[in-house]
């Protein structure tokens, strides 16, 4: 099963390569691979068509459809009640949240899949805490599979939804030139017979997850904001995070089969005895501490990856703290957001490998060719969409706001 990037080192290249954890987050830890609901994917922010307000996505329940072990079936995903899931802003640089709007489901008696849900709008120490705090601004429902669609609205014109949709992650990895592009293709297959195709629509092949989209007012204090997701647990603890695109899936990286253990296994195996304890506290902690805790492993990953010595310290500090970056009046384009249409996993990669290379006429950011609307929640269709007739493209369902 695909659970990492790996990381090929050579004379001649360099290239950070996607697995299912892949250049995204999917499966980054033991604690995500044991609990699906738990496990942030990616997460996207943007400004959305619908309202022109802060547009903000994460999501869970990885390669759902796909009849792989572990994963389950798109009828069957949903939010687990006893997690609290967070979109953090950060509004004056201290890598700590300002703002955030929080999230929890109830389970509905009857019910296979729709939950209940209230969504809370946190600022200072409720924000920067990641207990189940803030003033509840929407209360509503998920959307089923093949269900009524369900968008609920807040009170100052707030749009959320949460429910099934095709897993939105997007790697073309055509644009690497070989040998690399191989090594990416054998990477992503992993033996585990998904597709690997260079595309959104093949890279997992016909996979689902369990998709949040939250559309709130674009204030003018949230034109500019550093941005990630928290899931936490019932004790307030976070057990996952995510921010910037696959910084996990592709600087803490498990062994490949065959490489000597020693070029990956955590640099202070004092406090992380395997890479796994290694990505479980990474989980826990929070961007602000990120320098201090992992800096030097980052630059270790930096340095076999052949960073130039005198940018290590550049490199470090631009990718921690892990948090992604969001500016209305920059270059709408990753890495001053990231947009459901655009590969930031190539971007990256493009970013940190010395050796990359891609043709004049092909250079990224590549748009993905998933069916995405421009409106609300924008994100494609599950895989396992119902429609009105075999070769009809309506839905037996509307899958989004109305014109």
């Amino acid at each position: 099963m695909r659970t990492v990037i790996r990381v090929a080192v050579g004379a001649a290249m360099a290239v950070a390569l996607a697995g299912a954890a892949g250049a995204s987050d999917h499966k980054d830890s033991p604690y995500t691979q044991a609990n699906p609901a738990a496990d942030i994917g990616d997460v996207f922010i943007f400004q959305g068509p619908e309202t022109g307000g802060l547009t903000m996505v994460f999501t869970v329940n990885p390669l759902s459809n796909s009849g792989l072990p572990g994963t389950s079936a798109s009828s069957e995903i949903k939010l687990d009640p006893s997690l609290t899931y967070a979109f953090k802003l950060d509004l004056d640089g201290d890598a700590r949240a300002d703002l955030a709007y929080k999230l929890r489901a109830a389970d509905i008696a009857g019910q296979a899949q729709t939950q209940s849900i209230e969504l809370k709008r946190a600022t200072g120490a409720e924000a920067a805490s990641n207990g189940w705090q803030g003033q509840t601004i929407a209360t509503g429902r998920t959307t089923a599979l093949n269900a009524p669609l369900e968008v609920v609205r807040g009170k100052a014109g707030e749009l959320l939804f949460a429910g099934v949709r095709r897993d939105p992650f997007f790697f073309d990895f055509t644009g690497v030139t070989a040998p690399a592009e191989f090594a990416i293709r054998e990477a992503l297959s992993g033996g585990d017979g998904l597709p690997a195709a260079p595309t959104s629509l093949g890279a997992f092949g016909k996979t689902d997850m369990t998709v949040v989209v939250l559309e709130v007012p674009l204030e003018p204090a949230l034109r500019k904001a550093g941005f990630w997701v928290v899931v936490s647990d019932e004790n307030g603890s976070a057990v996952d995070r995510m921010g910037r695109t696959g910084v996990q899936g592709i600087f803490l990286v498990e062994t490949p089969v065959g490489y000597n253990p020693e070029a990956y296994l955590p640099r202070d195996r004092d406090r992380f005895p395997t890479v796994g304890d290694l990505n479980n506290a990474y989980n826990s902690t929070p961007p602000a501490d990120d320098v201090e805790n992992y800096g030097a492993q980052f630059a270790y990953r930096f340095r076999q990856l052949e960073v130039d010595e005198g940018k290590v310290k550049q490199t470090v500090d631009f990718y921690l703290p892990d948090i992604l970056h969001w500016d209305a009046d920059a270059d709408r384009a990753y890495p001053n957001q990231r947009s459901l249409r655009e590969d930031s996993v190539f971007w990256t990669i493009a970013n940190v490998n010395p050796f990359y290379h891609a043709p004049d006429d092909n250079p990224p950011p590549h748009v993905s060719d998933q069916p995405l609307s421009n409106r609300f929640p924008y994100v494609a269709p599950s895989v396992a969409q119902a429609y009105e007739a075999p070769d009809s493209l309506v839905p037996v369902h509307p899958l989004y706001l109305a014109d």
